[in-house]
Formats: structure tokens, sequence, C-alpha cells
């Protein structure tokens, strides 16, 4: 099922399908290893899911949902 990040529930893996962010952000998520093909895990978010705290290939860092729902995921 194809979703976006920010719509991911804690604890839940998914991989990253689409990165449809301008190209400065979206070369800092891809440094992190947000990039098609990715899996990245939701560990837990603050008040109303702003930041969302994902961990990509060993690495924890939030992300604003703002970013994480132009980021497409599928299970």
């Amino acid at each position: 099922m194809e979703t976006t990040l920010d719509r991911i529930k804690e604890g839940k893996r998914v991989t990253v399908t689409s990165v449809n962010l301008p190209i400065d952000v979206r070369h800092r998520l891809m440094v992190m290893g947000i990039r098609r093909g990715a899996l990245v895990t939701v560990e837990n978010s603050a008040p109303l899911r702003d930041p969302l705290k994902v961990r990509v290939k060993g690495h924890a860092f939030s992300i604003r949902k703002g970013e994480a729902s132009r980021i497409g995921v599928r299970d």
C-alpha cells in the first residue's frame, strides 16, 4: 500500500518510493540516507507528529512533518 511517511505508525518499517521535495532539501535527505529504495523506521513523534524521529541505516534523526508528507513510502 502506497502512502506518505507522515502517515506511518510508530515502530513501522517502510520502503521509500519517492521524494517530492525541492532539490536542496532532497539532497540533504539523500545525504542522511532517505532516497528511493531506502528502508525507514518511524521511531516516535513529538506532539502533533511534528517532527518525526526516523531511523535509516542505523542512524536516527528528526524530520519535519511537512517534509515527511512529501516522501512516498510502501510496506
